[in-house]
């Protein structure tokens, strides 16, 4: 079955503005003609200008172009016909294809004295970061590939521990390291932002966003990337991909604290990076272009500083301090006869001596 061509719209455009055309259609040896009046008669010295609107449907076996002739034919006894024109339209297979990337949550707060009251612990705050592949069409991709890079936790100082890889929406993937390289339990609680930043209800703490001045003692933030600690590489791939579907990509990580508690005043920024490839078009006619991309994903882990309450003791002994201070300024008034000086008479006094 070849591809057909269907005419939507015919207008025509003279000097004075435009107008509709009159046009028939009819199929000569599985080729579709259009006659169109132009006028009779056509003046001599007049420009006519011809909109077609058309659609082409069974694209994909036009082959690479299709093939419009043009000519104008008239009644006259001399050069009836003119020259055809042939105009080749070239087709090409499209689709756009969109990676976008989100870290849940977008940051997080940590004690800057690192929690040392239970050392035992290793598991902090979960981190997520999801990546997701949209296509938008108009055509079908063939051949999706996922590269997903992640700092992780292959040695006792790395700060990220990954837990869980989990593909959708039909992407197959197979990380270069198992997800849970140290089978730990996660039967146990995972520690959150609050229980860590919060741990004594009475405590103040203020944190510090990326980009602002830290304050004496904080460190300013350490991008950890693939391109500063070991990683790992997840490979996704998806056989075919319509226009509309998504696909997503989840990795499920957590903050290890030994890693933490090590450099107490760092505050860190956690990147991980992911891009994609297709490697065709599933179409007879040449692809316009093949979709790729890529997409960053960061994760920001800021440092609180605590403010604890000022002891009983230090404001007991603040006041005692500053009465025994009043005590002796009033002394040494008395001593130099403050209390003692003479006060000046009022004019009341003066009217009883009169």
């Amino acid at each position: 079955m070849g591809y057909s061509v269907t005419i939507f719209l015919l207008e025509t455009s003279f000097s004075k503005g435009f107008e509709r055309l009159i046009c028939n259609q009819k199929k000569e040896n599985e080729t579709k003609v259009v006659l169109c009046e132009l006028g009779n008669p056509m003046k001599r010295n007049v420009r006519i200008g011809v909109t077609m609107l058309v659609s082409v449907e069974n694209l994909e076996e036009a082959g690479e172009h299709v093939s419009f002739r043009l000519q104008i034919r008239s009644k006259n006894s001399q050069n009836p016909n003119s020259e055809a024109v042939l105009l080749d339209v070239p087709v090409r297979a499209e689709a756009r294809v969109e990676l976008r990337g989100n870290s849940l949550p977008a940051f997080l707060v940590v004690e800057a004295e690192g929690d040392r009251e239970n050392s035992s612990d290793f598991r902090g705050p979960k981190v997520v970061h999801k990546y997701e592949l949209h296509n938008n069409g108009p055509g079908t991709v063939s051949g999706l590939r996922l590269s997903l890079h992640l700092p992780n936790q292959s040695q006792a100082s790395d700060l990220l521990y990954i837990e869980d890889i989990q593909p959708q929406g039909g992407l197959q993937c197979s990380p270069q390291t198992s997800p849970n390289p140290l089978k730990l339990d996660w039967g146990m609680p995972t520690a959150t932002p609050s229980s860590i930043a919060t741990r004594h209800k009475r405590e103040r703490r203020q944190a510090f966003l990326r980009g602002s001045k830290p304050p004496s003692g904080l460190q300013d933030p350490v991008l950890v990337s693939c391109d500063s600690v070991p990683c790992t590489v997840v490979q996704c791939e998806l056989q075919e991909m319509v226009r509309g579907q998504r696909a997503m990509v989840t990795v499920v990580a957590f903050l290890w604290l030994p890693s933490l508690r090590q450099r107490p005043l760092d505050q860190f920024v956690l990147q991980s990076h992911a891009w994609f490839n297709v490697s065709s078009l599933p179409y007879a006619v040449p692809a316009l272009s093949l979709p790729s991309g890529d997409a960053l994903v960061q994760t920001q882990v800021l440092r609180a500083l605590e403010e604890r309450d000022v002891p009983i003791w230090w404001v007991l002994v603040g006041v005692l301090g500053g009465l025994l201070l009043f005590t002796f300024l009033v002394l040494a008034m008395w001593k130099v006869g403050f209390f003692k000086r003479n006060r000046p008479p009022f004019e009341e006094d003066n009217e009883e001596e009169e």
